[in-house]
């Protein structure tokens, strides 16, 4: 029989229910308006409301299984829909467990259900949900994430992951965000660490211990970057844990990870792993590197001595560490004899050195610190305070105002910091957090931030060399990309202000934008898209070339575009390349730029794609040539009329005939003219027509050049040129 499960009350499962639908009502409000539509507004408040009933008592946790939620352990005794799909959704997020605090307010929601509205692999590529709602709310939720890494090593098993993980970190594959969870999840097990030590010194056995070290390091740096990236907290544990893994490293191992401090390879943005590691390791660990070396290497060598002072220089943590080691060292077979043992262990602790440390702190500090403690107020002693005051203490530490507290703080350390080295690194601190920010929809809190960087780092000399390598970084970071795909929703002065910081970046934001572009489907959205673009000018031509070459057509059709609108003769030959695109959707938008660009430069460009190509790209190029009826083309087929090969290319031709008597204007007629007098006395049906379709758009136009031009060509040249000229008049009169 199958486990029985308690029913919630009546009320407790009607409250629920109710909270599911007013969370449906509200998720479609924020994903499809924009943040000022009454629609968000009314259905967030009913939101509220419905979650200060379930929290009148304390806080509400709920419990996210299959097609239900679970309270207490217990679940509605008939279901609502409502329950499931809010069941559905919250899984598809990897929401494991949701506690509602008190003090939830419209803007906590409207966070949370923005990110709920995000497609699940774009949150967890940026850290998972947990991690967001972190950078973004507050208090007043509290999110319990599935933990992905199991669910990977149920379906997979922890031998496929560790061997996975051992080929990425002798890079051999690049580590997704799968394989950093898991990762993450074997640094936190000892058990499962020390195995995966094992496997990692099997693999690398028969390599030099440079190659160990590299692998160990390649992922104690990756570990470290996604760490600080999603949960920053949790940075000095994981450092810790991997501290104890290295001492199961060999001596001549461990002098090579001392020779990678402060090296560029083992940063992770401005963290030097590999000291901030080696300076957490216990004196655990160290011993045991100590002991695991003697027995090794059968007692004390140079290289043992050496990382042996470089981990603990002071002569008395070096006499409790070998203290510690030596049970170990008795232990193995070198202790077996008790004489050649006492004679090993006098060599070992000749590695010791005298060392005196320096009091740092004074005794009169010491004191003060001390009597401190002893002035310490007893809270529970002090009286109750009225609830107004309580109301207010509340929202001073509501999710919104922490979140105001952290964006002000960081505003204020950019304001104060005048050292330029240190300025960059608070600076790419704040850029960090505004790019946090941008993930979870917060684009004005996040603008301010980026825009504070550009100000501030303008306004001192000694801050400059550093802003353009941000701006750089913002760029090629998630801000613009995350924020450009947001556009369609923000309003005009969130949108004005975009558009200022994208310029100010340069260049490096075009191809973010541009790849925006070209999957934004929203009218207003890509106008806003293109106007920014646009902006560039010549100056993001360059940028624009990379996409030309995109795998994806849609970006090389944006590219074309682009060219387009930066002008320029430049522009035009660089839309070449694109004339033989395999993609016929691109071909058109080359072509169009072209075409519209009104020069003889860009006639020649197309003539010249037009005899060189063949296959698919040509026929394109013939189909959209013969159709074209745009005003703006007439100086294209003005050129072509007096230069294309007529008997290669006679649909165009003729195309370009009619075309021009649509059009009219003097160009035109002039053009017309030269075409009605030309033929060729060994194609005389293909000259017949030729002639009849130029005096037929001469008619066409009916100005008074237009027609002066048929009465000249029936009195004067050949005869199937005044017969052609006759037949129009005949009907103009």
């Amino acid at each position: 029989m199958g486990e029985v499960r308690a029913t919630l009350d009546a009320a407790t499962a009607a409250n629920l229910a109710e909270f599911a639908r007013a969370c449906k009502a509200a998720l479609r409000a924020v994903a499809l308006y924009p943040s000022g539509h009454a629609a968000i507004g009314s259905t967030l408040a009913r939101l509220t409301q419905v979650t200060a009933t379930l929290t009148a008592n304390g806080p509400f946790t709920m419990e996210v299984r299959p097609h239900a939620i679970y309270v207490g352990d217990a679940a509605a005794a008939k279901p609502d829909p409502a329950i499931g799909e809010l069941s559905d959704l919250f899984r598809r997020q990897l929401v494991g467990k949701l506690t509602l605090n008190g003090g939830t307010d419209p803007e906590s929601w409207r966070t949370l259900l923005m990110l709920l509205a995000r497609a699940p692999e774009d949150v967890r590529a940026d850290g998972g949900i947990a991690s967001l709602w972190a950078t973004a709310g507050g208090p007043s939720l509290e999110i319990v994430e599935i933990d992905y890494a199991e669910v990977l090593r149920e379906k997979q098993g922890d031998q496929a992951i560790e061997e996975r993980l051992v080929d990425a970190a002798l890079g051999r594959l690049e580590l997704d965000e799968s394989g950093l969870r898991a990762l993450l999840d074997i640094v936190g097990d000892p058990a499962r660490l020390a195995a995966f030590m094992e496997r990692l010194e099997k693999r690398t056995e028969n390599t030099p211990g440079a190659v160990r070290v590299d692998a160990f390091v390649n992922l104690l740096r990756a570990l470290a970057d996604y760490v600080g990236r999603t949960n920053p907290l949790q940075l000095d544990s994981m450092l810790r844990h991997v501290g104890q893994a290295a001492g199961r490293l060999s001596a001549e191992a461990m002098l090579e990870l001392l020779l990678r401090r402060a090296r560029p390879e083992s940063m992770a943005g401005s963290v030097d792993v590999v000291t901030s590691m080696l300076d957490r390791m216990s004196d655990g660990a160290v011993a045991s590197f100590v002991s695991n070396s003697l027995i090794a290497e059968g007692g004390a060598t140079d290289r043992l001595a050496q990382a042996f002072h470089a981990l603990a220089p002071n002569s008395d943590r070096q006499r409790q560490l070998l203290a510690l080691a030596q049970p170990d060292v008795a232990a193995s077979e070198l202790g077996s004899d008790e004489a050649v043992f006492a004679e090993l262990w006098g060599k070992v602790e000749t590695m010791l050195a005298s060392y005196t440390d320096e009091k740092f702190v004074s005794e009169g500090y010491a004191r003060e610190l001390s009597g401190a403690r002893a002035k310490a107020v007893d809270v529970e002693a002090a009286s109750d305070d009225p609830p107004e005051r309580i109301a207010e203490w509340l929202q001073t530490v509501s999710d919104t105002a922490l979140r105001n507290l952290d964006n002000s703080l960081l505003g204020d350390l950019l304001r104060v910091e005048e050292d330029g080295a240190r300025w960059r690194d608070v600076a790419d601190t704040v850029v960090a957090h505004g790019e946090d920010l941008v993930r979870v929809g917060f684009n004005d809190q996040a603008l301010l931030l980026v825009e504070l960087v550009v100000e501030e780092g303008q306004r001192l000399p000694g801050r400059n060399p550093g802003l353009k390598g941000l701006l750089d970084r913002i760029g090629r970071g998630p801000m613009v990309r995350q924020a450009a795909r947001q556009l369609r929703s923000v309003d005009d002065n969130t949108y004005a202000r975009f558009k200022t910081l994208s310029h100010a970046i340069g260049p490096t934001a075009v191809p973010p934008l541009a790849e925006a572009l070209s999957a934004e489907q929203d009218s207003r959205g890509r106008r806003r898209l293109r106007d920014i673009l646009v902006g560039f000018g010549a100056a993001g031509r360059e940028s624009v070339q990379q996409l030309m070459n995109a795998a994806n057509w849609e970006v090389r059709r944006t590219a074309a575009f682009l060219l387009r609108e930066f002008g320029g003769v430049e522009g035009l030959r660089e839309l070449a390349p694109l004339l033989r695109d395999t993609e016929p959707l691109v071909q058109r938008e080359a072509i169009q730029a072209l075409v519209l660009s009104g020069t003889d430069a860009a006639s020649q460009i197309l003539l010249q794609a037009l005899t060189s190509t063949s296959g698919r790209p040509r026929e394109t190029l013939v189909a959209e040539l013969s159709t074209i009826r745009d005003e703006r083309a007439a100086p294209l087929f003005c050129y072509l009329v007096r230069k294309i090969d007529r008997k290669a290319f006679p649909a165009i031709y003729v195309g370009a005939l009619d075309a021009l008597g649509s059009f009219g204007g003097p160009d035109a007629v002039e053009a017309l003219k030269e075409a009605l007098q030309r033929g060729d006395w060994l194609a005389p049906l293909r000259t017949r027509r030729a002639r009849a379709a130029a005096a037929q758009a001469l008619r066409k136009i009916g100005t008074p050049a237009a027609v002066a031009a048929l009465e000249e060509a029936s009195t004067r040249g050949p005869r199937g040129v005044r017969a052609a000229a006759k037949a129009e008049l005949k009907r103009l009169g």
